[in-house]
């Protein structure tokens, strides 16, 4: 991950440099969607510099996924609609990754490789709470909903070619914390965890985004998310173990 790294802090340190350099920052946030009576929306597309990690399991056939070397370049959505306290949420996410791994499992020799291209797509559907003071400089949230997960991994060669996917829905609880920093720069803090009583056997996930106001309702931001997730079901063959998926966001938000 040394190059990966290395690509991380000048990322930062352009995003950082720009919001500086950029002209007419706003001297406030505005269109606020915390501490609001009135309706408000929120649009944020981003693009996603992933990485995945994890073990694969195809019945009796294991795959090591991932990349030590570079992450791959992604896509996320976020949109949020309410009023008042209250919010809807509708979160997407996909990634992929084609590379090299090893395979093992009956009749496979030991140390041998596979070329596969493993996918990962996250839909969720959440509601959302602002609790304590209702203010617009800082508010703490709570949300819950499900989330739709498919995985697809196809064995393009080696001792067991093959293509498999899984889909599953789980419920997902979590946490968000929200503050202006002074000036047009905002932060949010937020974490949940999913899964236990159906779909995953568990998830948990934290993150981090930093914003600035650049124009009116126009911001851009930096963020940074971590999901871990444990799979595996009696009724089906497909497993997914110590499974993550991370990485830096860069998007765009509308606010109104």
């Amino acid at each position: 991950m040394k190059h990966a790294r290395i690509g991380l802090v000048l990322a930062t340190a352009g995003f950082m440099s720009l919001t500086t350099a950029l002209p007419g920052l706003a001297p406030e946030i505005q269109a606020q969607d915390h501490g609001n009576p009135d309706s408000f929306w929120r649009a944020s597309a981003y693009l996603w510099w992933a990485n995945i990690d994890g073990f694969n399991y195809l019945g009796d056939t294991e795959v090591t996924v991932g990349d030590t070397t570079s992450l791959h370049a992604s896509f996320a959505g976020d949109l949020r609609v309410g009023k008042g306290r209250f919010r809807g949420i509708a979160r997407f996410s996909t990634t992929s990754l084609k590379n090299q791994g090893t395979v093992d499992g009956p009749g496979i020799p030991d140390g041998s490789q596979v070329n596969y291209d493993f996918s990962w797509t996250m839909a969720e559907l959440s509601a959302a709470w602002q609790v304590g003071r209702f203010d617009s400089s800082q508010a703490f949230l709570l949300h819950g909903g499900l989330r739709y997960v498919h995985q697809g991994q196809t064995l393009l060669d080696g001792p067991a070619p093959g293509e498999t996917t899984e889909s599953w829905i789980e419920p997902v609880v979590g946490a968000e914390y929200f503050t202006e920093m002074g000036g047009p720069f905002w932060v949010s803090v937020d974490g949940d965890i999913g899964g236990v009583l159906f779909g995953s056997e568990f998830a948990w996930r934290a993150g981090a985004e930093l914003g600035v106001n650049v124009h009116g309702p126009v911001h851009l931001t930096l963020a940074y998310d971590y999901l871990q997730t444990e799979y595996g079901t009696k009724e089906s063959d497909y497993r997914w173990d110590e499974g993550v998926s991370q990485g830096w966001f860069f998007g765009l938000v509308i606010k109104d």
